[in-house]
């Protein structure tokens, strides 16, 4: 029968309670990942070592072993090739040696034919542990299949293995969409050359989601950090469906989003450099690649500022998420000064109607900026805050703390972080809070032992 300890109020820089379960990739109970790339004439040399590369780092992210993270790679082109299975090296060494000797083969682009290749390679993995593990197929494409892939894809979700699929250039999104079967599963780069920039999303996928069975009891569990309560959860069921209740409940929370507005208003004096600038345009992307994007779904805004605003593009510019990922990819910084406040006024107008807007859904501004506002950003946040957006200030290094409250409205809303590196933090958190996960799950009317659905999020579940 399933028990549970009480953990209630942990904060996510005390986790006493659960870090003998739960501490990173490189504890992740075992599982088995596949990479299935894509060795067609249409990839350049240079490309094809840029998916090695995106391998090697993924793997290293891993504890590998027979009874732990277990990796294969899977070639095609006109036809697929098994590289290596995942029985065949146990350790990181003999992988990366693996990796790098992987030669491409060329030929067409026969992406159906390579799933239903992948669903016998599976099944006869399978066959190698003495119980069940979580299964997930990475996809690297850079182009249209020249078969279908819809149905070899589904038939590797009812068998239970997550799709993740991640196209370049000039991959179909519709049909990436097909093999990844969910929006959060899909990624896209404008090129191969940015494959690695992928790297946090899809390991922070697998490592956050992975919900074994529990080799003693086939127990299902999910750990799932909500950053945004400052809480963890920790839930173990004897009933597989309630396990796939709960972590289907998080993994499609941004999927059943209706409609959002979101403007970026990023910081582009010249107090900041190149590189950095950079790492601001990865984290708007990061947000855009877990989002539907469509003119009636997720719209995305950019404006930039510096001595005075910019605006980049507006929300209704862009519908796809290949489009909008090459606007996002093309900005050039502005340089100048820091007037936060005057960008923040000449944003308001932004979320209109007028401007492509939708004021009748939920609208927010995310708001990234590395030092101190040269004029006052008090009554222009607050304007905006007044007109229904909700403003998330995130702040980097010389950035005002004051000033960030000012801008967010309350201390939830504001992020502060050494430096660019570290953005992936408010990124994940600002992400659950737009996905508003507390109300759907109060939405499926759900909760446990007699308790409230806000009292449960406190809870350590175990057996």
């Amino acid at each position: 029968q399933t028990e549970y300890l009480a953990c209630h109020s942990v904060g996510f820089n005390n986790l006493n309670c659960v870090t003998h379960l739960f501490s990173g990739c490189i504890e992740t109970e075992e599982a088995d990942i596949f990479f299935l790339i894509d060795g067609s004439g249409s990839i350049q040399p240079d490309n094809f070592q840029d998916m090695k590369m995106f391998m090697k780092e993924v793997a290293k992210t891993f504890r590998i072993g027979a009874n732990k993270v277990r990796i294969g790679v899977v070639q095609f082109g006109s036809a697929p090739q098994t590289e290596f299975d995942m029985t065949q090296y146990s350790t990181n060494t003999e992988l990366e040696m693996a990796m790098n000797q992987i030669v491409q083969i060329g030929g067409g682009t026969e992406t159906g034919r390579a799933l239903t290749y992948m669903k016998t390679l599976f099944s006869e993995a399978a066959k190698t542990r003495s119980y069940g593990v979580r299964r997930f197929l990475i996809i690297i494409t850079d182009g249209q299949s020249e078969d279908s892939v819809e149905i070899p894809a589904e038939e590797l979700r009812q068998e239970g293995i997550v799709n993740y699929a991640i196209g370049a250039g000039e991959a179909d999104p519709a049909e990436l969409l097909l093999i990844g079967g969910f929006q959060e599963k899909v990624f896209y780069v404008t090129s191969l050359d940015f494959l690695i920039d992928l790297k946090n999303s899809i390991v922070r996928e697998i490592c956050e989601t992975i919900c074994p069975f529990d080799k003693h009891f086939y127990l299902h569990y999910c750990i799932i950090s909500l950053l945004l309560l400052d809480h963890w959860f920790f839930f173990v069921s004897s009933d597989d469906n309630d396990g796939n209740i709960i972590c289907n409940l998080f993994l499609s929370a941004c999927s059943k989003l209706d409609t959002v507005d979101i403007i970026f208003l990023i910081d582009g004096s010249g107090s900041i450099n190149v590189e950095d600038f950079a790492k601001m345009k990865m984290f708007m992307n990061s947000i855009v690649n877990k989002t539907s994007i469509g003119a009636d779904k997720v719209q995305v805004g950019a404006i930039q500022f510096g001595s005075y605003p910019r605006p980049e593009f507006q929300l209704n510019t862009h519908s796809t998420k290949p489009d909008l990922q090459q606007a996002i990819y093309n900005i050039q910084q502005l340089g100048g000064g820091t007037q936060t406040g005057r960008a923040l006024t000449f944003t308001a107008d932004y979320f209109d109607g007028a401007r492509g807007g939708r004021p009748n859904i939920a609208q927010y501004l995310i708001v990234i900026t590395d030092g101190e506002a040269q004029d006052e950003v008090l009554a222009p946040a607050k304007a905006l805050r007044d007109k229904g957006i909700t403003v998330f200030a995130i702040g980097v290094f010389n950035a005002n703390n004051t000033q960030l409250l000012e801008i967010g409205g309350s201390p939830d809303k504001v992020h502060y972080v050494e430096n660019f590196d570290d953005l992936d933090d408010p990124e994940k958190q600002i992400f659950w809070e737009i996905c508003s996960v507390p109300n759907e799950l109060g939405k499926q009317g759900m909760s446990f032992q007699g308790e409230s659905n806000s009292d449960w999020f406190g809870h350590f579940y175990a057996w």
